[in-house]
């Protein structure tokens, strides 16, 4: 059963939406001769989740496309294709390039920069409607997030941290670590992620 979407996300524009990741999961998987259960205990994820992954059921959010991609020793662009990009990228305002990983997702994601095979780093900004669930990340590399529009809480290594508009947080992703939005309505954060996830 589809949630129903937040408020405000089923009328954004979106101008690419991810598709068929299944698909690339599955085959990405077989190419490297995993089988499901190992990259359940490699990633952390349970078979049952995966299977509603490569099913189409379930689409996974860009964190965990990051760490699927990175236990299957690939990167997340494996999900998107490439594009040719040009050595200067301006992202215009009122132009920008949108991800969402489903119609009803409660997060969207704008792409700042160009997305070719020399990428050393993402730019998005990623705006998260408050849930009740509890989404816990885990991939490699580091992440340099500000918040530009209401609060979270970050929980990683044991500490927690909350933060607001103007606050802003540096971390090895490595270790699992969770974010919840903590404001009335939804939170948009600024993400420098490396290494480059699209």
């Amino acid at each position: 059963m589809q949630a129903s979407p937040a408020p405000g996300v089923c009328c954004a524009p979106v101008d690419r939406a991810i598709s068929n990741v299944g698909r690339h999961l599955r085959a990405l998987r077989r190419a490297r001769g995993v089988k499901l259960a190992e990259l359940a205990k490699d990633t952390g994820y349970t078979t049952g989740y995966l299977s509603q992954v490569e099913n189409g059921a379930t689409i996974p959010a860009l964190s965990a496309l990051a760490t699927l991609a990175a236990a299957l020793g690939s990167d997340i662009t494996a999900f998107f294709p490439r594009e040719d990009t040009p050595k200067v990228h301006v992202t215009r305002a009122g132009d920008p390039d949108k991800l969402r990983v489903a119609p009803s997702a409660t997060e969207e994601y704008t792409v700042l920069n160009g997305r070719g095979p020399d990428s050393a780093f993402t730019a998005l900004i990623h705006r998260i409607y408050p849930t009740r669930q509890v989404v816990r990340y885990r991939h490699p590399g580091e992440r340099f997030a500000l918040i530009l529009s209401g609060s979270a809480r970050w929980t990683a290594g044991g500490e927690v941290h909350e933060l607001a508009a103007g606050d802003c947080i540096h971390y090895s992703s490595h270790p699992e670590h969770e974010i919840v939005i903590t404001s009335n309505g939804p939170a948009e954060i600024l993400w420098f992620v490396s290494p480059a996830i699209v």
